[in-house]
């Protein structure tokens, strides 16, 4: 069993039709104002005037903000759920990663967190474990628990940098990933590397 994509990102197409929807609407929010002048306002002009303007403000608040952002509408809504994204609550583990992430634990009992981060592709990882400089200078140092197939981020928890367990990687803000909690066991964050909005779940900690 492999681990299911965590992936959850509008689809780019999707994106390109909420703006084209956003656009559409700023037109015709423009037209409406422009007939104006040539209308007799009475209430229930007024009252109509007013309805199509509040719709077209919502469609090119809502639109603009999918196409702009990539973000599904209820991530206005830290604690909402994502109904056509939905992510099952407990992370579906390979066996490989399964025993990888045990040999870690027992090893280095210093993390106090470990998140699995999205998946790039069939039997890779990336994974973000948290700790004090001593317990990530440890993980640094174990040649055991190297795999090329695992993308290992350390986060400092004193100086809230992040930065590669092995090879070249300059430590960055951790608030360049955009982390952002949807409840105890996920977190949505900015991507590294691509720059899209994925999902994160808890291990542990």
């Amino acid at each position: 069993m492999s681990p299911t994509p965590l992936l959850r990102v509008i689809p780019v197409w999707v994106r390109l039709l909420a703006g084209a929807i956003a656009a559409a609407a700023v037109l015709a929010i423009i037209l409406l104002i422009r007939g104006v002048p040539g209308q007799v306002i009475d209430t229930p002009a007024f009252i109509r005037l007013a309805a199509q303007a509040i719709l077209y403000l919502s469609l090119i608040a809502l639109f603009g903000y999918v196409a702009a952002s990539g973000l599904p509408p209820t991530h206005w809504l830290r604690n909402a759920g994502h109904p056509l994204w939905q992510a099952d609550t407990e992370p579906q583990l390979a066996p490989a990663l399964h025993r990888y992430l045990s040999l870690v634990h027992a090893r280095h009992p210093g993390i106090r967190e470990c998140w699995l981060l999205d998946t790039p592709g069939q039997g890779e990882w990336r994974l973000l474990a948290t700790a004090d400089p001593p317990g990530l200078d440890a993980l640094r140092a174990d040649w055991d628990i190297r795999r090329k197939e695992v993308h290992l981020y350390l986060l400092e928890a004193s100086s809230r940098t992040v930065a590669l367990a092995w090879g070249r990687s300059s430590p960055v803000p951790f608030v360049a990933w955009d982390w952002e909690p949807q409840s105890d066991g996920l977190a949505e964050f900015r991507c590294p590397a691509s720059g899209e909005i994925r999902l994160a779940r808890r291990l542990w900690g």
